[in-house]
């Protein structure tokens, strides 16, 4: 199918922040446009599969930026630099308020949006391919599988930004033309958590291993390792890497999940910890990782967490055992054995904090239940509000929802919501 080119008028933004227009009598989508503007585009894909891709701006809003980012519009990774301020807030609160009057909610409980600092990013995928003795390492382009090399990003920590540079180096010395390779990095409370994977290499060679190590060390990373699978080959290492939740040292790996920044597990603590109940003797923390609600609560009650990754529990554990606080960690699939009634009744306070598929058939037990406090953290405003409706539905109260913006210039947003019996 020949591409096609056309233009269109924007009338409203999708929940992806993409443009909705019409074209040819059909609703179209297209990126990085704005309501009101004219957008040239140009039409992809096979009739069943068509993607229209943004071109430029033949009549620009007054709500449009300019963008700080070279590679907007390119790059995957961030859809909303066009925004002026005042829209993008207004856009990043609607991600909620929408989805929760889909449910019967009251959107008026939103507060306003707290945005976090641009460019403190402390974890990144980042995919690799060698063409022609070049290195290309970066994000896909948008609903790509083509790598946009970055010259420059906004959104990750200095500390990473300053290691793509010298790794590139390193990457053409020890990949072979058209090998694609993938880089995960965290930066932790120790420095930067570096893993490395080539697609099809189980091992690498010796003098591969070296040039790897050499980066390391010059670059002062934490910790570099080479994964294929399962398997774990440590190339350097200085320390463990940790991060530290309420003044504990907790491991953790370059997979591990974290919240995005460093000042979002700050402030979302700070939400959960405000909510606390007066009385409190025993919380839940549902699907609770390594601890970053579980250690504060620890300080005021006993805690008893639930978390199915085995990673996740052994570090938990391990920190719990080091600081004897008042924390007993339980592996548990949530989803498929969720706590019963009966269990969580024993619980004044419940902290949930599901990945993105939300916790139905957890909620389903939970609405019945008679913990005084439910503070619900989410990072998907469509299944919070699922969720949200269940619980109202048994017998709680919405008292107010809090948007927390760790996810710079994306249509993403981290949630916390605060229910009472």
């Amino acid at each position: 199918m020949e591409d096609i080119f056309g233009s269109c008028t924007i009338y409203s933004l999708s929940h992806e922040a993409e443009g909705i227009g019409e074209f040819e009598g059909k609703t179209i989508h297209i990126p990085f446009s704005l309501p009101g503007e004219r957008i040239a585009f140009k039409q992809i894909g096979s009739k069943k599969r068509k993607k229209f891709l943004f071109q430029s701006v033949e009549n620009a809003s007054d709500s449009r930026v300019i963008p700080v980012c070279r590679h907007f519009t390119q790059c995957g990774g961030c859809t909303l630099q066009h925004m002026n301020s005042d829209l993008y807030r207004e856009f990043k609160k609607s991600l909620i308020t929408i989805p929760l009057q889909e449910h019967g909610l009251d959107p008026f409980l939103v507060d306003d949006i707290i945005i976090l600092p641009f460019g403190k990013r402390r974890r990144a995928n980042l995919d690799i391919i060698k063409k022609n003795d070049v290195v290309y390492l970066g994000f896909h382009r948008w609903k790509s599988h083509q790598i946009i090399d970055l010259k420059e990003c906004h959104t990750l920590s200095p500390a990473l930004k300053s290691l793509l540079d010298p790794f590139k180096v390193a990457l053409n010395l020890i990949l072979d033309n058209f090998q694609k390779a993938k880089i995960f990095l965290t930066e932790t409370g120790s420095g930067v958590d570096f893993s490395f994977e080539i697609q099809g290499v189980l091992e690498l060679a010796e003098s591969q291993r070296e040039i790897l190590k050499s980066f390391a060390m010059k670059n002062k990373v934490a910790r570099f390792v080479f994964k294929h699978g399962k398997k774990i080959d440590c190339i350097y290492k200085t320390t463990d890497p940790v991060v530290v939740f309420d003044g504990v040292d907790v491991a953790v790996d370059a997979y591990s999940f974290l919240q995005a920044t460093e000042e979002a597990d700050t402030i979302l603590t700070s939400l959960v910890m405000e909510n606390v109940p007066g009385t409190l003797t025993k919380a839940a923390d549902l699907f609770c990782g390594r601890g970053t609600f579980s250690f504060p609560l620890s300080r005021i009650a006993a805690v008893d967490g639930f978390e199915l990754d085995k990673p996740a529990l052994k570090a938990l554990e391990d920190a719990v055992s080091k600081s004897q606080r008042n924390i007993t960690a339980y592996q548990r699939n949530l989803f498929e054995d969720p706590l019963s009634t009966k269990e969580l009744n024993s619980y004044e306070m419940v902290i949930i904090d599901p990945p993105r598929a939300g916790a139905f058939e957890q909620v389903k037990t939970l609405k019945d239940s008679l913990s005084q406090t439910i503070v619900y953290v989410s990072c998907n405003p469509q299944t919070f509000a699922r969720d949200a409706k269940e619980l109202v539905n048994g017998g709680y109260t919405l008292k107010k929802v809090t948007g927390v913006d760790q996810f710079a210039w994306s249509a993403h947003l981290e949630i916390v919501g605060v229910f009472v019996k």
